[in-house]
């Protein structure tokens, strides 16, 4: 019997590819084969995946995502019978980490200090405020949420947050389901987006909910751009000098970051380019790779995957 056929989206290292060779056949999407086995392909690992190539996908099983995040998959082409596995966990401490710094620029105003001392500008306002005592919101309390919960409790916080049952394994000050948003947005000095992406989460954050926060709240996105309304950011923006918004994830990538880029020229928003989790980090990029590659040797080997995905969330 012939080993099942992989074929992977994203270049492998020689440890990854050497992992599923024992386990199946491994193509690369550069392989000049590439349109012969097509119809034979068991499994996919991907970032992203080309709808074309999907339709001739006739013996596709799984698709395993090398992401934490699966919205970008061409949901409507996926049959109903291939599983998809997202990559939840694997970059939770970097992107973790990174909410955090940003929290504590805004908190401390690095970005307006160090524009100031390139040139020459001595002034120490704004001040700096202090975390002890204030309350964090965490929409989202998966392994990234619960990490930033965890170092807000060591800061002294009030931790709120929001899940999808309403229920949290990590004891937070208040837990709630998604009814709940309303409540952690007025109650917060902070925010930070931790959901997926989702049909039931895009556009979470619009007009009416930016309303609720606090004049001077910080606003921080490690998620998904659309998980905001960007038109309505920008208006509240410009009416709310004193907000605070901070973002590694935008609606435009690369070349048509162009479009955002107004958004980054308010004094009071720090971006960065989509560097918290892997994109950032070779060493975060190879685990993921690597817990990616691992996953679909457990739905080789007939044990089930890690993080299945509801098909229902995305169509």
């Amino acid at each position: 019997m012939e080993k099942p056929v992989i074929l992977s989206y994203v270049k492998l290292t020689d440890d990854v590819e050497a992992l599923l060779s024992r386990y199946g056949r491994v193509y690369q999407k550069d392989s000049p084969e590439l349109e012969k086995i097509l119809p034979e392909v068991d499994v996919v690992l991907c970032f992203y995946l080309n709808a074309e190539h999907l339709r001739k996908m006739k013996k596709l099983r799984l698709i395993q995502s090398v992401a934490a995040g699966v919205d970008a998959l061409p949901w409507s082409e996926i049959p109903e019978n291939v599983m998809v596995c997202s990559n939840a966990g694997s970059n939770s401490d970097a992107v973790a980490e990174h909410a955090w710094a940003l929290i504590l620029a805004e908190m401390k105003n690095l970005h307006i200090h160090a524009a100031n001392m390139r040139e020459g500008i001595y002034d120490s306002s704004p001040g700096a405020r202090s975390l002890a005592g204030l309350t964090i919101g965490i929409i989202g309390m998966g392994s990234i949420g619960r990490r930033i919960a965890e170092v807000a409790k060591a800061f002294k916080m009030r931790v709120m947050a929001t899940t999808r049952s309403g229920r949290s394994s990590l004891e937070c000050d208040f837990v709630g389901g998604p009814e709940a948003i309303d409540k952690v947005l007025s109650e917060s000095d902070i925010v930070v987006l931790a959901a997926p992406l989702t049909k039931h989460t895009r556009w979470m954050i619009d007009k009416r909910r930016l309303e609720l926060m606090k004049k001077d709240a910080i606003l921080v996105n490690i998620a998904r751009a659309d998980l905001v309304k960007r038109d309505d950011l920008i208006e509240f923006l410009r009416a709310n000098p004193e907000f605070r918004f901070a973002s590694d994830v935008w609606w435009h990538y690369k070349e048509r970051f162009v479009e955002d880029a107004e958004i980054t020229r308010f004094k009071n928003v720090i971006g960065t380019p989509w560097v918290a989790g892997g994109l950032g980090n070779d060493e975060v990029w190879f685990t993921m790779l690597r817990l990616a590659a691992e996953n679909v040797v457990r739905f080789l080997k007939g044990e089930t995957p890690h993080n299945i995905v509801s098909r229902s969330d995305y169509v």
